[in-house]
């Protein structure tokens, strides 16, 4: 058993790695109409949507770092914010990536207990939504109108057929 434990050791990290090598949206970046470039967590699950940044601590999220939330569709988007840590800025944006609205300093609110004091953004209409720190320079200099540059392994038309292929696969 001694003998075979490194070797067990070896194959688990193997696969762990291997696994976040499969991801084909790692190493998304966004870039600015100023040049400056976001690293990226896109999410498109209801599940992962749902958790947002929520249990996420200021320490483990840089100011150079978004959560792009990916819609199939253009519609009424609602975001509140249970168990986070740090204020957001919440930019709504077209299926261009152009940016369409911004919602600043979303207070943050530790915890789920009472969630009629849970602070909630109003509603916009949009079809993608990026999450980012509201002390972030990036953030701070966005403005609507701005179009934000897609910057991935896969095209934007590419990935929105795997997600699509993904979300039927899950029904």
């Amino acid at each position: 058993m001694r003998k075979l434990l490194p070797l067990l050791l070896v194959l688990l990290f193997s696969c762990q790695s291997e696994s976040r090598s499969l991801d084909p949206f790692q190493g998304l970046v966004l870039k600015t109409a100023a040049g400056q470039s976001v690293e990226t967590r896109l999410v498109y699950t209801m599940a992962d949507q749902m958790q947002g940044l929520s249990g996420v601590k200021p320490e483990d999220f840089r100011d150079d770092q978004g959560m792009l939330f990916w819609y199939l569709e253009e519609d009424e988007k609602n975001f509140w914010m249970p168990d986070t840590y740090f204020d957001l800025d919440i930019i709504y944006l077209d299926r261009e990536f152009r940016i369409t609205d911004i919602i600043r300093k979303l207070p943050h609110y530790i915890g789920r207990a009472n969630r009629d004091l849970i602070p909630r953004a109003r509603p916009v209409w949009s079809r993608h939504a990026i999450e980012m720190k509201s002390g972030s320079p990036i953030s701070a200099a966005l403005k609507i109108g701005d179009k934000l540059e897609w910057i991935s392994k896969m095209s934007i038309p590419e990935a929105e057929e795997f997600i699509k292929k993904e979300m039927s696969g899950r029904k």
